[in-house]
């Protein structure tokens, strides 16, 4: 069985993610958002950089990302292994994937029996904050979402094409639709002529903010 989750923030929240991801049952048809989140990745981490929130870590990330018009792939494995950190110190230890483009898939781990799911978000959100919070996005937008497109399955569908795993004659949108329309137990899956579980199609989902679970 399988569900399909987009996530406006890439920054994994992997025990919430147990309890709204997994299992039979589809998010329902989502209105397609569009356009830009931006003109340029440049403009984005200006808008980061002028962010009063931000700690020094963060902040020095930011400033070498404006340098170089690039995210560091040690910066962002750095705010990883921070968020790591935390979760283990907490007691909620994640697992980790890092995929071929650089980006981290988090699995999504069960509640405790008798947890609540504020309780866990309360841990998550604690740990993220100051490691991967925005960060986690930005970097997706780099490798995964360059033209920084707003609609996730437009952002998923170009990487998918343009690393040659989109078949001839399979459009965006039946992609689309079947990323949109939920089936019963996940048949919607079975409409799409991608293996969800490997490791190319996976960078590509990741990168356009789309979370896919699957039992």
């Amino acid at each position: 069985m399988a569900s399909i989750r987009k996530r406006s923030q890439h920054a994994a929240i992997a025990l919430v993610a147990a309890a709204t991801l997994a299992g039979c049952g589809g998010t329902g048809p989502q209105p397609r958002q569009t356009g830009k989140f931006a003109d340029s990745f440049a403009e984005l981490l200006d808008l980061k950089l002028s962010d009063p929130d931000l700690n020094d870590f963060e902040h020095q990330v930011y400033l070498r990302a404006k340098e170089t018009e690039r995210i560091a792939q040690a910066d962002y494995d750095e705010a990883f292994a921070k968020y790591s950190t935390c979760m283990s110190e907490r007691g909620k230890p994640v697992s980790l994937k890092k995929l071929k483009n650089g980006l981290y898939y988090e699995n999504p781990a069960l509640l405790e029996p008798g947890e609540s799911l504020d309780a866990a978000m309360d841990v998550v959100s604690s740990c993220q904050k100051g490691t991967i919070g925005s960060l986690a996005e930005m970097f997706a937008f780099q490798q995964g979402n360059p033209e920084l497109l707003r609609d996730p399955d437009e952002a998923a569908f170009r990487c998918l094409e343009g690393s040659g795993l989109v078949p001839d004659g399979y459009s965006f949108g039946q992609f689309s639709k079947s990323m949109n329309e939920p089936k019963p137990g996940g048949g919607r899956l079975k409409d799409m002529p991608f293996d969800f579980k490997s490791d190319d199609v996976q960078a590509c989902l990741v990168g356009a903010g789309i979370a896919l679970a699957i039992e």
